[in-house]
């Protein structure tokens, strides 16, 4: 920036988590010139992916009070493994439904093409016996399946076909659509509580018993819709380390788009002229350590990263409430994958007798969930989710992997630490070996909590002639796969209220249809990315 022109800009967005990077993306592409600062040395915010030495400092971060989001911090790792560049280890790991928001977005911008992607493998489910059950993923797999019954198999298939369609006024959901989910399966449906835990916490990845039919059914609907889109699998996972590395594709996409990066610097200093005030009205910003003061008309933030304590009008983006969940979470670094059979072989193969014994293999990328009550001293209310990753999403150096679990809590952190609160579920994971081993002994073991933050209440919001600051809604933890997607649509929510803002700063007229959120491609949009 050579001139106080190029210091100038419409909107600066603080923090790279996932929904700012998105909105960046949108509004660069939208012909906005936007400056993006982040006082992390990284891209991704809370979704980051970072290598192992970077967890290790990121964690000490944590215990200091510099990341707010997270809290207890604990690791057996002192020191970097060996080749800890090559670990890509996302903060907040999930999986990519094959159709909705995120999957729609990555492909209207052209942000696909900064990233790879591979299909997950499988979704298993743990029983308090220490037995796997493989998911089945299609109506095929139903049919094959041996440890269903044939009148089962009929009332499941009745039952996927309800859930497929358009179920909101059907005669099966009277009175019944905030009723727990799992009573829904049993006494509408007539199916076993064993089939009825299987579809509620693996298929349609329920937190708790008590979650109500309707939403449930909704995420269910969705991701039968996604199988068969990109193969026998509804979901998909990035590679070098997932929506981390989703997060830093928007980022260059907004930077191809004339967007200004500015990472690990802080904001020293910030302040705020009215409108009248001639060519200095709007905000100010002075950074550590960086060489020239930025100039804005419009300010997005999360909450805690807001610039200091400015009395500017500031509107937050009204979003459903979720949670609100304490998750406790756990980062397994191994060097043998768990094992178990085949969670694709649902039958016996061709030439060999019903009921023979399946060769037990590694699985990689893939979930294993565990439902309430399926492990000793685990949690009684809550389903437990692992994510089961390895070199081949180019996340670990070779014959490596990262076992991730996921514990949603009911309110504050509890007394114990996260590695108390896990460790039933880490001891049931590592003893996942073929008969006569030893359990999986980790290379490395992190924990921590996230915590929730409030959403904004709805008497703050302002109009967009109004807001001079966009408050970007907190992005909790609501199922396993649901993240990317609800950022997603915070990230248009946002994009929507800031070009409306905008629109008045310049004299425009404010545009009340719909703004399209992604303009069509332009022909060899991008190549002149010359990183690329």
């Amino acid at each position: 920036m050579s001139n106080d022109s190029e210091a100038n800009f419409d909107i600066v967005i603080i923090g790279t988590g996932l929904t700012e990077s998105i909105t960046a993306a949108a509004l660069s592409k939208a012909k906005y010139k936007v400056a993006h600062i982040d006082p992390n040395a990284y891209y991704g915010g809370n979704e980051a992916s970072l290598s192992q030495d970077e967890l290790i400092s990121w964690g000490e971060a944590v215990n200091e009070g510099r990341h707010s989001k997270f809290s207890s911090f604990s690791t057996s790792s002192t020191t970097p493994l060996p080749f800890s560049r090559q670990y890509s280890i996302c903060l907040r790991p999930s999986i990519i439904p094959a159709l909705g928001p995120l999957i729609s977005s990555l492909i209207a911008s052209g942000v696909s093409k900064y990233s790879g992607f591979k299909l997950l493998s499988s979704v298993n489910i743990y029983s308090s016996n220490g037995k796997i059950q493989s998911v089945p993923g299609s109506k095929e797999d139903v049919f094959h399946n041996k440890e269903i019954s044939l009148i089962e198999k009929r009332r499941l298939m009745r039952f996927l076909t309800f859930a497929a369609g358009d179920f909101e006024e059907k005669v099966e959901l009277e009175g019944k659509k905030e009723r727990p989910f799992i009573e829904l399966l049993t006494s509408t449906f007539s199916l076993s509580q064993e089939l009825s835990t299987v579809i509620a916490y693996s298929l349609a990845h329920c937190v708790g018993p008590s979650d109500p039919a309707l939403p449930s059914l909704a995420r269910l609907r969705s991701y039968l819709k996604s199988i068969g889109r990109y193969g026998p699998s509804p979901f998909l996972i990035g590679h070098y380390g997932g929506i981390g590395d989703v997060s830093q594709g928007f980022c260059r996409a907004s930077a191809v788009h004339g967007g200004v990066y500015i990472l690990g610097r802080t904001i020293t200093e910030v302040e705020y002229a009215p409108p009248g005030s001639g060519e200095t009205s709007g905000f100010t910003f002075i950074l550590d350590d960086f060489p020239e003061a930025l100039h804005s008309q419009l300010v997005i933030s999360t909450h805690g990263l807001k610039p200091g304590q400015l009395d500017v009008p500031s509107s937050s983006i009204p979003v459903e409430e979720t949670g609100p969940y304490t998750v406790a979470r756990g980062i397994i670094i191994t060097d043998r994958a768990p094992i178990y059979t085949n969670p694709q072989q649902t039958s016996a193969p061709e030439g060999e007798e019903a009921g023979a014994a399946l060769a037990p293999v590694s699985v990689d990328a893939s979930l294993l969930v565990f439902p309430p009550s399926s492990v000793g001293k685990g949690s009684q209310t809550h389903s437990a989710t692992v994510h089961i990753t390895g070199d081949t999403s180019l996340s670990t150096p070779k014959g490596k992997w990262i076992l991730y679990i996921v514990l949603p809590i009911t309110g504050s952190p509890p007394q114990e630490t996260a590695e108390e609160v896990l460790q039933p579920y880490v001891d049931a994971l590592l003893a996942l070996t073929e008969e006569g081993q030893e359990p999986i002994c980790p290379l490395s073991a992190s924990y921590f909590f996230e915590l929730p933050e409030s959403a904004p209440l709805l008497g703050n919001q302002l109009s967009p002639k109004e807001v001079r600051h966009i408050t970007v809604p907190p992005l909790n933890y609501s199922t396993f796969p649901e993240l990317p997607d609800s950022a997603t649509r915070h990230a248009e929510a946002v994009f929507t209220f800031a070009v409306q803002a905008i629109q008045f700063l310049k004299g425009e007229d404010i545009d009340e249809t719909e703004i399209e959120f992604w303009p069509p491609i332009e022909e060899n949009d991008g190549d002149d990315d010359s990183d690329s």
